[in-house]
């Protein structure tokens, strides 16, 4: 008997249950487009500007799509103070193949999608780069202005760097350096690195390691707690690719034959902040004890992304 009244009451738990189901449609309100500035001017560089536009959490992302998310009607202009200069549109439709695959190297946008889409992107050919200066650039979009200033602050050397292999690992290691940080002023580092040397073997043979510079995942840091005090520091390799030395074990190593060109540069701190915030953004998805934090960007007018001034020291390593 008591089994039947177990029964009973399963089944009417389920009926109440399926009485109670309703469909729901939730009408998510469309999120307001914003401007997106990539934007990078180097000692010794022409600068440049990318733009685009947000798009909505459940928009396509198709290749179309994501070529239609660059922005090519904005008027760009530069000034370093003194002088004021417009902006120049380049599009890849007028890009030789090898022009294409440079600037891909540069922005980090695929060749296919240059190829195959007509992207555009900003540029001045006539200024470039000087240590001291601030750069304002001033974007007109959509009868909205975007402004944004960074600075070329004096480069740091690194005293010396080098390779050393990690623990018991016959031929894999990371990168050191050791620099004797200044203590007259607050400073802020970025670290790039690029292997230049190429496969010996197996189907890459003759391909240079890396097309670009690369960024580990905590790229930059301070002087809170090292001003004016000589210390070393150690970086592994970017992982940027599903080449088989991206894979475990040498995932994240350099290794014994390998000749690496360090860019370690100087940003300001509006670049730093930038930085480090995304970063931490990055490192802690899909934590759920991260908490959502707003990327502080150094351009107006609510725009989202950066304009950053980097003034590089480069420094040649040969894994031995």
């Amino acid at each position: 008997m008591n089994n039947i009244v177990r029964i009973l009451v399963v089944f009417s738990l389920l009926l109440l249950m399926s009485s109670c189901e309703k469909e729901i449609d939730v009408d998510l309100p469309r999120p307001e487009e914003k401007l997106i500035v990539e934007g990078i001017i180097e000692t010794d560089q022409f600068p440049y500007v990318v733009l685009s536009k947000s798009t909505g959490y459940f928009d396509p992302t198709d290749a179309q799509s994501v070529a239609n998310s660059y922005v090519s009607d904005a008027v760009i202009s530069i000034s370093d103070g003194t002088v004021t200069n417009q902006m120049s549109k380049i599009c890849s439709s007028s890009l030789s193949a090898a022009q294409q695959k440079e600037l891909s190297d540069l922005l980090g946008i695929p060749v296919a999608l240059l190829s195959s889409y007509d992207i555009c992107g900003f540029v001045d050919l006539s200024m470039v780069g000087e240590v001291g200066k601030s750069y304002t650039i001033s974007i007109d979009w959509k009868g909205n202005n975007y402004q944004g200033t960074t600075q070329l602050v004096e480069p740091v050397s690194l005293d010396s760097s080098w390779f050393e292999v990690f623990g018991d690992r016959d031929s894999l290691g990371f990168l050191y350096a050791e620099m004797s940080e200044p203590a007259a002023e607050k400073n802020f580092y970025r670290w790039f690195a690029q292997r230049i040397n190429s496969y010996q073997y197996g189907s890459l043979k003759g391909q240079q390691k890396d097309e670009s510079f690369l960024l580990p995942s905590s790229s930059v840091f301070d002087d809170e707690f090292v001003n004016g005090t000589t210390f070393e520091f150690g970086y592994g390799r970017p992982v940027a690719s599903d080449k088989f030395d991206d894979q475990v074990p040498e995932r994240g190593f350099y290794k014994v034959g390998d000749t690496v060109v360090v860019k370690f540069c100087s940003i300001d701190k509006g670049v730093f902040s930038f930085i480090s915030t995304a970063e931490e953004q990055i490192l802690s998805t899909g934590s759920p004890f991260a908490t959502p934090v707003n990327v502080p960007s150094n351009i107006s007018n609510g725009a989202l992304g950066l304009w950053a001034g980097y003034s590089p020291y480069f420094d040649t390593i040969i894994c031995l």
